[in-house]
């Protein structure tokens, strides 16, 4: 009997960040595919990061994008206006770690990058997307990321 009630509150969970739900709205979103690219900075203190892009069926002008849960970070994204927008939207988003500097003066601290986030919900992939249409919160993910060659600036 408990095996049956895990189950059950296995698959509502696991409901809650599919890509089908039966809420979900009439322009059903797909990531057509996403990259990381890794880059550190030549100059000292300068930090490092990883951009990452998502690549997404463009949606209707009433959706919105706050947050993507990847690598165990939450990030911000940010829309990129430079996609077709018949074809593609492209969003954004860059996880930076700031480099070693010169030590902080006594009682300031220094942020040290992304703040580790849970997903909001349990769902075995690598990439979770949040989003807004019409004042209701949906989610779209992926597994697939495919990592670019690191860029190390001069």
């Amino acid at each position: 009997m408990i095996k049956y009630l895990l189950l059950i509150l296995t698959i509502t969970k696991m409901s809650q960040c599919n890509q089908t739900t039966s809420n979900s709205p009439k322009h059903e979103l797909k990531i057509y595919f996403a990259t990381a690219q890794s880059w550190s900075g030549g100059a000292m203190g300068s930090g490092k990061g990883t951009n990452y892009l998502f690549y997404l069926s463009p949606p209707d002008s009433s959706y919105s994008f706050d947050s993507v849960w990847v690598n165990g970070y939450r990030l911000s994204l940010k829309k990129r206006n430079d996609y077709s927008s018949k074809d593609t939207m492209v969003l954004a988003a860059t996880a930076f770690f700031p480099g070693s500097k010169p030590a902080a003066p006594e009682g300031e601290t220094e942020k040290k990058g992304p703040d580790e986030a849970v997903k909001p919900c349990f769902v075995d992939a690598s990439i979770v997307i949040r989003y807004f249409s019409n004042n209701t919160k949906f989610y779209l993910s992926s597994s697939s990321l495919k990592v670019l060659p690191k860029i190390n600036y001069p």
